[in-house]
């Protein structure tokens, strides 16, 4: 078993890799891709339990950022989740790199998606998926969210 129950295939679809050296160092790699299929960003993710900060990313805003969206099916049911590591794992899913729903998402989200959003946060973060669902449950998205509430201390990721 990989970290986190990363398989061969998960790596190989993510263009996933790894460092032992340098800013990065002991750190897994999530790259991301925008719709013209260009790297984005990217995020590390140390395998270490004590190494700090268990994230690093790089000094770009995330806000800008709409995380591997070369492999978003706008036709289909899109899964708003935290990180690029429940993303992994969620089918069509978009992380939005922290807690936040920024607006270049949001105005993506109206403007694309054509059938269900559905909001899967962890469970500490079930006041914020509630004002999510809130935030996106309008216009043409009227009817078509949906929000899951998750079992305590569950984490998608694992």
């Amino acid at each position: 078993m990989l970290f986190r129950s990363l398989t061969p295939d998960i790596i190989y679809k993510y263009k996933m890799g790894y460092t032992v050296e340098g800013e990065y160092a002991f750190r897994i790699i999530v790259p991301s891709y925008d719709k013209d299929d260009k790297l984005n960003y990217f995020t590390g993710r140390s395998w270490l339990p004590k190494k700090k900060p268990k994230y690093k990313n790089p000094d770009l805003p995330r806000e800008e950022v709409i995380f591997n969206e070369k492999l978003v099916n706008w036709d289909s049911t899109i899964y708003i989740v935290e990180g690029p590591f429940d993303h992994l794992v969620v089918y069509n899913s978009i992380p939005m790199l922290g807690k936040d729903l920024h607006t270049k998402l949001y105005d993506l989200l109206m403007k694309k998606a054509s059938a269900w959003v559905v909001v899967l946060l962890d469970d500490d973060a079930w006041d914020r998926a509630k004002q999510i669902y809130a935030q996106l449950n309008v216009g043409r998205l009227y009817g078509r969210v949906k929000i899951i509430k998750m079992k305590e201390g569950y984490d998608i990721s694992q």
